[in-house]
């Protein structure tokens, strides 16, 4: 993976099984991937669970907008798929954009006009390329993003291309303007009150704390904001790392921080965990926990759990509605049925989560526009949208906004750990207060200006 903090994104490459749910006072097992539970065929109503009716037949008709046909919307689908650093790195993007633009012209496209997907693969390092043949030829950028992504702003906001992103890791990407999060991102405040959770089941623990990123500025900058949110919540960090992009032995980066004695783990894991599980295992490193990002609840990290069974609690942070309990969420099962019936074979995990919430908001703000379709009209639309939750796919946003205006992140998180049953779904640790989650406004820290400056200034 490149990122981490910011919802950076793993490809895994092993089968997604099936959840087995069984819900208890304080815990819920879950499958550590897709959720194969949601059997019923998907609609082609136009009409999305939660959401409300966003395809649907109509006029289409002229046009003298970039991208918009009188029967056809051009659209760019970010990811660095062909890099050969972390190859397929975000191809989810695309077989989830497949997948929802043929649900939605199923019924009727966008008030007639039928989505087309237009793949800008980047592989890492393209990024002023591929947004300058977006250009030239699409109305916006919708359901992706690039790992390295500040190359391509300001070449995006001078040409005009409105963008509903899946993530934007850089500070440069989350101010800019022509841009609606809705995931709410805001470089000077950050959703981490797993670390206080935390904190409160091992208060001596996280005394000495180990963290770090991959040594690229645009995965530095929000790892970064997690220590400063980390020690804000009681967290003592220890230990920081710095390791390159692409680790083949993850041994050296283990023994430091056992090293360092440090007894609890935010780990600067840049690839996947197993190969870092097993550096644990050989040198004998026993923290009191692991915590990881919610883009490790994959088959590959509960099977590296169970394989290493020397390895403490292991345990993984979300603020998107588990895959395995999607029969328990209409819009997650929506999703499921979606990608079963139109992108077959292909995996369903945590990025088609994050494209999905943006394909949703983007489809509702277009429909909103009608015939006369504007990236203007959309960004409004999306900007003005409160209490966004893609119908349930993502922890609830009071209030979206242009991501230049301050936008504001949910609070809201749920924790699970991994177990030889499961992922297990954390009642007694999250202390919910909303379904699934932990909603405490709290949750969210605001970085201090020494720390802003500090975070602008790598």
């Amino acid at each position: 993976m490149i990122c981490k903090g910011l919802r950076r994104l793993p490809k895994s490459l092993l089968p997604l099984t099936l959840a087995t749910v069984i819900l208890a006072g304080t815990s819920v097992v879950l499958t550590s991937t897709t959720a194969g539970a949601a059997t019923s065929a998907s609609s082609s109503s136009g009409v999305w669970p939660g959401v409300g009716k966003i395809c649907e037949p109509g006029p289409g008709g002229a046009s003298s907008v970039r991208g918009v046909g009188a029967k056809t919307i051009n659209i760019a689908v970010e990811n660095d798929a062909s890099n050969t650093i972390v190859p397929g790195l975000e191809v989810e993007f695309t077989q989830q954009a497949t997948a929802f633009a043929d649900w939605c012209n199923a019924a009727g496209g966008i008030n007639g006009r039928k989505i087309v997907t237009d793949n800008r693969d980047a592989a890492l390092f393209n990024v002023a390329s591929q947004m300058t043949s977006s250009c030239q030829s699409d109305f916006m950028a919708v359901g992706g993003g690039y790992a390295i992504d500040s190359p391509g702003v300001p070449i995006r906001e001078k040409c005009g291309l409105g963008q509903i992103s899946a993530y934007v890791p850089s500070n440069a990407a989350a101010i800019a303007t022509l841009q609606v999060d809705p995931g709410g991102a805001n470089p000077d405040s950050v959703t981490a009150g797993w670390f206080g959770a935390l904190t409160k089941a091992y208060p001596k623990a996280v005394k000495v704390a180990g963290m770090g990123s991959d040594d690229t500025p645009s995965d530095v900058q929000p790892e970064t904001k997690d220590e400063f949110a980390a020690e804000a919540q009681g967290w003592k960090v220890n230990a920081f790392l710095l390791p390159p992009t692409s680790v083949e032995d993850w041994a050296p980066y283990v023994e430091q921080y056992q090293a360092k004695g440090d007894t609890a783990l935010w780990p600067a894991d840049t690839a996947n965990f197993p190969p870092f599980a097993e550096a644990m295992t050989t040198a004998g490193y026993h923290p009191a926990f692991v915590i990881l990002g919610t883009q490790f609840a994959d088959a590959a990290t509960e099977q590296s759990v169970v394989a290493n069974p020397s390895l403490p609690p292991v345990y993984v942070e979300t603020q998107w509605w588990p895959l395995s309990l999607a029969s328990e969420n209409p819009s997650t099962e929506e999703l499921v049925t979606t990608m079963h019936k139109y992108s077959k074979g292909d995996d369903i995990d945590f990025d088609d989560e994050i494209s999905a919430e943006s394909w949703l908001l983007w489809a509702k703000a277009a429909s909103a526009c009608g015939a006369a379709l504007t990236v203007t009209c959309v960004l409004n639309h999306a900007a003005a949208t409160k209490n966004w939750d893609a119908g349930g796919i993502e922890a609830p946003i009071a209030k979206l906004t242009l991501s230049n205006e301050n936008p504001q992140p949910t609070p809201c998180f749920a924790l699970m750990q991994f177990t030889k049953k499961g992922i297990i779904y954390q009642k007694k640790l999250t202390g919910p207060t909303e379904s699934i989650w932990n909603c405490d406004p709290k949750n969210v820290y605001d970085l201090t200006a020494a720390q802003q400056a500090q975070i602008n200034a790598i």
